[in-house]
């Protein structure tokens, strides 16, 4: 026996089928107009599982891209002070061999005795050089210091025979800053005072470079030229140490340089990976929505002619 179905069944039905070719046109038409392929959890949640590990991916890359700039800047903030450091000891060298002619004259030498003082300043300066407000060469520590205070201080000492005597301390840390660029990423960026440039004598050599001027010849001029040879010599190898310094702050740098290089590229493809896993294709979505368009068209015209029909035109 054949199953008769009713208008109202027919009706409802018409009306789920148009309902149904709406909500998937305005699905695509959204896909369109939002560039993404869903936009609730419900509509693709092994997609968007994907898309949030990629996102959080890209969260962390982001970090350590942060950590690693931050790295750099302080490591180039250490290699402009070496380069300072570099420069004056070159000058120093210049004025210690400049000054080895015994023909200049007592004013003279107080002028480069002057002018060595000013290097020693600056050299102190640099040495107490920050990035921020942490010292470079402070090592594991970069601040909190006393107001006036700084991990290289000049001091002077009163000695009994009334002749001042003066060094320079280092009071930073004893052991390298090291930095963590990502969980199992370590690098020294802090380098600690004595070995980056109290191990060099930069400073004791200064000072006697100084004191040998100022003595002006009134012992001996053969034995203040030779002072003066020896402090050139101990010039040259302040200069090497410093070189030596900043060639390993160099590969350091290369370091960090190469790892922020790595992580451009792994983010590129983690983010090529979520464009595809998100991001709508238009000429397919087009297609589709035109394939709906056209459905729904159909559906239209079949519903109207459908809907002309009732009991009244099968009578006659």
């Amino acid at each position: 026996m054949p199953i008769r179905i009713g208008l109202k069944t027919q009706y409802d039905r018409m009306l789920y089928n148009l309902n149904r070719l709406t909500k998937d046109l305005a699905e695509v038409q959204t896909q369109i107009a939002s560039g993404k392929k869903f936009a609730k959890p419900s509509q693709a949640p092994v997609e968007l599982v994907r898309s949030l590990d990629y996102r959080k991916s890209l969260a962390e890359i982001d970090r350590y891209r942060t950590s690693i700039r931050e790295g750099k800047a302080f490591l180039r903030t250490m290699e402009g002070a070496f380069q300072g450091l570099e420069d004056l000891t070159m000058r120093a060298k210049q004025l210690a061999i400049q000054a080895r002619n015994d023909t200049l004259s007592p004013d003279n030498r107080k002028a480069i005795a002057r002018e060595v003082e000013k290097l020693l300043q600056e050299a102190l300066a640099l040495a107490n050089t920050r990035h921020g407000n942490r010292y470079v060469f402070a090592g594991n520590r970069p601040s909190g210091y006393p107001d006036g205070k700084a991990p290289f201080e000049l001091k002077k000492e009163s000695l009994p025979d009334g002749s001042i005597r003066e060094y320079v301390v280092y009071e930073g840390g004893e052991e390298d800053l090291i930095f963590n660029y990502s969980p199992d990423g370590k690098i020294v960026i802090g380098r600690n005072g004595n070995q980056a440039l109290m191990a060099s004598e930069l400073f004791d050599t200064l000072i006697g470079l100084k004191k040998s001027l100022e003595a002006n010849n009134y012992s001996s001029s053969e034995k203040e030229i030779e002072e003066l040879g020896i402090h050139v010599d101990r010039l040259d190898k302040v200069l090497t140490h410093l070189v030596n310094e900043r060639a390993a702050l160099g590969a350091r740098l290369d370091h960090l340089n190469l790892k922020d290089n790595l992580y451009q590229e792994i983010k590129d493809i983690i983010q090529e990976n979520l464009s595809n896993t998100e991001d709508t294709d238009i000429l397919e979505a087009t297609t589709r929505l035109k394939t709906k368009e056209t459905a729904y068209q159909a559906a239209l015209a079949a519903t109207a002619k459908v809907m002309q029909l009732s009991l009244v035109n099968y009578l006659s």
